[in-house]
């Protein structure tokens, strides 16, 4: 499952995922002698369908079979079908390998059309974005070398996106509802065709022309399906149209194979269109919050990501957490981390409280001797990093806290949540936690300030939150919850009732959590 072309972003980036386990290869029950059978999987966990996390009930893919040595097509074309859940099944006359022991290869396609016999060049066409899922081209060629002989061994295609695809957000500055909002992308090529054995694009059309977008009910975000090419004529520009029509340029300048792009549009009241795309040098992991062009710019912000660092043979493969943090203020406003049984352990606490030695200390509080009046409240705790104590002294840097109301909050409520968390990890393969603290709120701009152990400033939080997502894999899809609290003093443990959506803290903080994650499984606000 883990491939190294995915919707990930401005740059690809290669990294070892240390919980996302591949999908299960399920091997249908006594299939005729020779028949083939197939199981699939869709990139990365981060990376998704246009529309979708997974494969969709009556999803078909064709199938070419082909000779090993020659790659004389023996069968082409060749439909198979799924409910849902990544096996394909024939869907009329299904592939048999040959009787002969010779080896074959297969490559597949998604979506299936019928009427295609032009292998391996395949006719790419983008005009209609209405419906994503039919333009949305995935290929797998990954199983190669095959022959009767792994008939009961598995055989389990691999596909990978082979567009682009562009994410636009959108924001009313006013507040005003955006519902009827009209997106295009101008001047991009809308048919090419690409080689299915290969994946080289070629016959670009060399007419540009005005790709309408896909836009969601709410008009809150827009997407597009659209060629890679290597370099655009010159910046991307989209044209919005809401009462009156304006185009915007954004800074995207090729579109490269499997990547996803995203942009934030903030919509004024005068008509002016804020854009602020997102930046391209992050780690983009599974629970990494969207970090935009203008954060990265801002001099007080830093990107700071640690590794686990349990493995010498791995030691800078295995990510153990990343932080947005804020230099001046002198707290990070969202620390963002994967939670699975590989995490944890019985290293116990080590309390070996230190500076974080991925930036300047210059930078970080001195907090040897705590906070005055404020306990040094984790962000990531320290009970998510038990596997050995050298990983859990990760969860002791300065860095990694912020001046907490200690009874009644961080003692108790707090702990209730964060103790929850670690049980809902255990429902799933791996639960992506973003834990963060704001100093201030959308009507209250000022910020408090409390000092260290120095006499420093270091801000002091108005509220905590935590965004959750975990994958759920008899279906495909994902369950989100999110909390956010005051740093204050609570009367109970009851931390159900500060319950609420991702969608719903994404408007409160401005951030935009798991972004590989479609809106649709991001409005729940029960608890599990």
């Amino acid at each position: 499952m883990k491939r190294l072309t995915i919707w990930g972003g401005l740059t690809a980036l290669f990294f070892l995922q240390a919980c996302e386990s591949q999908m299960p290869e399920i091997i249908p029950t006594a299939p005729p002698t020779g028949e083939v059978t197939f199981t699939s999987s869709i990139d990365d966990l981060s990376a998704s369908r246009a529309n979708n996390t997974s494969w969709e009930n009556d999803d078909k893919i064709g199938i070419f079979m082909l000779a090993a040595e020659t790659d004389e097509i023996l069968d082409e074309n060749v439909s198979y079908i799924t409910n849902g859940d990544g096996n394909f099944k024939k869907d009329g006359q299904g592939l048999f390998f040959p009787e002969d022991g010779s080896k074959v290869d297969f490559v597949a396609y998604y979506p299936y059309d019928a009427g295609f016999t032009t292998y391996p060049d395949y006719t790419i066409n983008i005009t209609d974005q209405s419906r994503q899922n039919a333009i949305d081209l995935m290929i797998s060629d990954n199983l190669t070398g095959r022959s009767i002989e792994n008939q009961n061994t598995g055989n389990n295609l691999q596909f990978t996106h082979v567009l682009s695809k562009l994410v636009i957000n959108l924001t009313p500055d006013n507040g005003k509802s955006l519902k009827g909002i009209r997106l295009s992308v101008l001047d991009v090529p809308a048919k090419a065709t690409i080689n299915l054995k290969d994946k080289a694009i070629s016959n670009i059309s060399e007419s540009a022309e005005e790709i309408p977008m896909h836009v969601n009910e709410e008009g809150t975000q827009a997407e597009a399906i659209l060629i890679p090419q290597d370099r655009l004529p010159g910046n991307l520009r989209i044209r919005l149209e809401i009462g009156e029509s304006r185009d915007v340029t954004t800074e995207i300048t090729k579109l490269e194979p499997g990547n996803k792009y995203i942009c934030n549009l903030k919509i004024k009241n005068a008509g002016q269109v804020t854009v602020d795309p997102e930046a391209s040098h992050y780690a983009k992991w599974s629970e990494t919050p969207v970090i935009t062009k203008a954060m990265m710019e801002n001099e007080a912000i830093e990107y700071i990501s640690h590794y686990a660092n349990t493995d010498s043979r791995a030691s800078q493969s295995i990510r153990n957490y990343s932080m947005l943090y804020d230099k001046e203020l002198k707290i990070a406003y969202w620390v963002a981390y994967p939670l699975c049984n590989y995490y944890l352990g019985d290293s116990g606490r080590t309390d070996k409280w230190g500076y974080d030695p991925g930036i300047s200390w210059n930078f970080q509080p001195n907090l040897g001797k705590g906070f005055n009046g404020y306990d040094r409240g984790h962000q990531i705790p320290s009970a998510d990093r038990t596997r050995t104590k050298e990983l859990n002294a990760t969860t002791f840097y300065y860095t990694n806290m912020t001046p907490q109301i200690g009874k009644g909050f961080n003692q108790t409520i707090w702990a209730s949540l964060e103790n929850a968390v670690r049980g809902w990890c255990s429902g799933t393969d791996t639960l992506y936690v973003v834990t963060g603290a704001m100093p201030t709120t959308e009507t209250d701009k000022h910020i408090d300030y409390t000092e260290d152990n120095d006499g420093d400033n270091v801000a002091v939080p108005k509220y905590y939150f935590k965004a959750l997502a975990r994958r759920i894999s008899a279906t495909g899809g994902y369950q989100t919850l999110a909390f956010k609290m005051d740093n204050k003093k609570y009367s109970g443990n009851n931390y159900a009732q500060y319950a609420l959506s991702v969608n719903e803290l994404e408007e409160i903080t401005g951030f935009e959590f798991f972004p590989q994650i479609d809106d649709q499984y991001k409005s729940n606000s029960k608890v599990w």
